[in-house]
C-alpha cells in the first residue's frame, strides 16, 4: 500500500469513528467525548489506525474541549477521554535526549492496552 492509499484508509477509518459515533440527542459533550475515546483506543489497538492518527484527533478534540470549558459549555470534564489523551500525548516526547527510545512502545501502547482490557472488561 502506497502512502497516499494509507492516508486515505486512515481518513475513511477516522470518518467512520466520527459517522458512527455522533453526539446523541441530549448527549452532553463530555459523554460523547468518553464514548469516542473509547472507539478511538480501540480503532488504535486493533491497528485500525495509526498512533499519528489517533494522536492527531485527541489532540484536537482535547483542544476544542479546552475552549468549550473555558466558554462555560462543558459541564463536566469527560474522565476517558482525558486518559485516552494522555496515553497518545505520553507517545510524543522521547525520555532519551538523542531521541533512541520509542515513547509510543514504551508508553501509548502499554496506556491504551490497559485502557482497551478495563473496557471490555466492563461489559
Amino acid at each position: 500500500m502506497n502512502e497516499a492509499s494509507s492516508a486515505t484508509t486512515a481518513l475513511a477509518a477516522a470518518e467512520r469513528l466520527f459517522r458512527d459515533g455522533a453526539v446523541g440527542e441530549g448527549e452532553d459533550i463530555a459523554a460523547f467525548l468518553d464514548r469516542f475515546a473509547a472507539r478511538l483506543a480501540r480503532a488504535y489497538h486493533h491497528g485500525e489506525l495509526s498512533y499519528a492518527v489517533c494522536d492527531s484527533i485527541a489532540g484536537d478534540l482535547w483542544a476544542l474541549l479546552q475552549g468549550l470549558w473555558l466558554d462555560g459549555v462543558a459541564h463536566r470534564w469527560p474522565a476517558l477521554f482525558q486518559q485516552v489523551h494522555e496515553a497518545f500525548d505520553a507517545g510524543a516526547y522521547h525520555a532519551r535526549a538523542d531521541g533512541s527510545d520509542d515513547p509510543v512502545a514504551t508508553y501509548t501502547d502499554p496506556a491504551i492496552a490497559a485502557i482497551v482490557a478495563a473496557l471490555d472488561g466492563a461489559n
